[in-house]
């Protein structure tokens, strides 16, 4: 068994779809260079995709940063007053080439990366890139001696542990080999899965470093969000965020495979300053194993890098929620919202474009190319939503995935759609309403009618509020894709939505209701304030509730 094996930049291991819809696998070299030959990714989730592509964005960043669109070496600048007149270059002019903007014009335009620049880049690395190595297997440490032993199936991102703790067993949906047959292509795959999803472990005190708690992995802890495009190198490109929050260049790429390999545990880095070194964050030290015969049987590993997460806005591909402060102290921050599979990614409009204070770095990347017309004013924008949700309180095993898409016109993000994200995120807002109040009070009274007591009455309402929420979903986001800035009407589109949204509602509870039968079912209310005992009857809760949604979406007798 060789010492040195399987190198990255050269063995297939990465997962990709050919534009004729064919998924293959290639290398870190050849998915670069190719990346506009390719739609997407398409690893075993996508969780593991949005681990890699954070891998390939610090090959992308630090490759951008340094060389320009011909793959001459020369390092960005920070911009000047010529920024503002990026647009109105020659469309075959010379934009200079080192100032982001003008750079990543070129880049756009000639629609891939330099090959030369990529290539020289990479093979300067080529040892740090061994998946085993003497001395530096990629992102792992070497011989590892401290931490927590797995078998090899908790390298899975997507195998799920029972709660049966006599038998263990373990559920997955991996495709290919067994589990215990694992690739070396497929293991590289779920290291990177491991290093940004993995399950929550404990400190060894045993292990040398400060030996912090570090909690799940680095994207485990985010709302993850990123930006599509029409094939992977678009998606690179309109992810790369090549200015940070301030606008400013970020420092010099730093990615772990131009670092010293760090050993200790429980490490805490207060803020990162390139985007490289973050996206490559060690979040858990690593040593994969393997027996004789080159067959993977297990891994070791203890925590490894984090930083905290309150207001930490270098990171831009999360939505952030404010936390507020306690009575005493007064002193509210962001954090990092983490995505709940229960909730569409439409009801999340107002963290991602109507934040008074803080929107997502990648928004903010987008809107400042929107703002230089450097997209095309028929450019439909995109988000995508990835994260895990584990499967436990203190997280320590697998659960749920979420995978959600946003689509809308990318005439939203300029200044003069303001109003009109204010109408939509308020639309978001009714839709909650109807759900949260509306249902859940028509629900309450169900309950009582049906069981002579509220006190069950969250099953009623969970079932009302799914059913709402399923119907309202397809129609809401055809809705918002819909939406043209420029020529349509904020009432107008209002007043279209609001009627679809109450004809759902409305519906939903009468569906409920019919389902129950033919049977009259009365109860008399308990008296309240001294008001006389009304007799409670499903008409009088439909009607009630049909008052209380007229109070939210206000429509004409014709429109009812």
């Amino acid at each position: 068994m060789e010492e040195r094996e399987f190198n990255l930049l050269d063995e297939p291991w990465i997962k990709v779809i050919t534009p004729s819809m064919e998924q293959k696998e290639v290398s870190l070299t050849d998915v670069m260079i190719h990346a506009h030959e390719y739609k997407e990714l398409s690893g075993e989730m996508a969780t593991q995709d949005a681990a890699l592509l954070r891998v390939l964005l610090a090959v992308a960043i630090t490759v951008f940063y340094r060389y320009d669109a011909n793959g001459k070496e020369e390092p960005l600048i920070s911009e000047d007053d010529e920024e503002d007149d990026v647009e109105e270059d020659e469309e075959d002019g010379d934009f200079g080439g080192n100032t982001v903007l003008r750079r990543w014009k070129q880049y756009w335009k000639q629609g891939r990366f330099p090959e030369q620049a990529l290539r020289g880049y990479l093979e300067a690395w080529r040892e740090r890139f061994w998946l085993f190595h003497q001395e530096t297997p990629f992102w792992q440490v070497k011989d590892l001696n401290y931490g927590t032993q797995y078998d090899v199936e908790c390298l899975f991102g997507n195998v799920k542990e029972s709660n049966n703790v006599r038998t263990r067993h373990h559920f997955s949906m991996t495709e290919g080999e067994e589990v215990d047959q694992l690739s070396y292509g497929e293991a590289a795959r779920w290291l990177v899965h491991l290093n940004a999803y993995a399950v929550n472990l404990k400190t060894d005190k045993k292990a040398p470093g400060p030996g912090l708690p570090v909690g799940v992995g680095r994207l485990g802890r985010l709302g993850f969000i990123m930006v599509n495009g029409a094939n992977l190198f678009q998606i690179l490109m309109l992810n790369l965020c090549a200015y940070n929050t301030d606008k400013e260049l970020w420092g010099e790429p730093k990615p772990v495979w131009e670092q010293a390999v760090r050993t200790e545990q429980g490490c805490e880095q207060e803020t990162f300053d390139n985007l490289p070194e973050l996206y490559t964050m060690q979040s858990r030290r690593i040593s994969l194993e393997r027996d004789k015969n080159g067959r993977l049987t297990g891994f070791r590993t203890i925590g490894g890098d984090f930083c905290p997460l309150e207001n930490a806005f270098s990171e831009p591909m999360t939505i952030w929620k404010e936390k507020k402060g306690d009575k005493k102290t007064d002193s509210s921050c962001f954090l990092p919202q983490t995505h709940n599979p229960a909730v569409h990614a439409w009801r999340e409009f107002p963290v991602l474009l109507e934040q008074k204070e803080h929107i997502p770095g990648v928004v903010q990347w987008i809107q400042t190319l929107y703002g230089k017309k450097m997209l095309s004013p028929d450019f439909l924008l995109t988000f995508r939503m990835v994260g895990m949700v584990y499967g436990d309180q203190m997280n320590y095993t697998y659960g749920d995935c979420v995978n959600d898409e946003l689509s809308m016109s990318v005439d939203l993000l300029a200044d003069l759609s303001r109003a009109w994200r204010s109408c939509i995120a308020d639309q978001v807002e009714k839709c909650q309403n109807t759900a949260s109040a509306a249902l859940s009070h028509a629900a309450s009274k169900l309950c009582r009618l049906l069981y002579g007591t509220g006190s069950a009455k969250t099953g009623i309402r969970d079932v009302l509020m799914r059913q709402y929420y399923f119907s309202v979903d397809g129609p809401f986001r055809q809705w918002l894709v819909s939406i043209d800035p420029i020529s349509d009407s904020p009432d107008e589109k209002q007043a279209q939505w609001e009627r679809q949204s109450y004809y759902y509602a409305r519906k939903t509870l009468e569906d409920y209701v019919a389902d129950l039968g033919t049977d009259i079912y009365m109860y008399r209310e308990d008296e309240s304030k001294g008001e006389p005992k009304r007799l409670l009857t499903i008409p009088r809760i439909v009607n009630e509730f049909l008052g209380e949604l007229g109070r939210i979406y206000i429509l004409t007798e014709d429109e009812e």
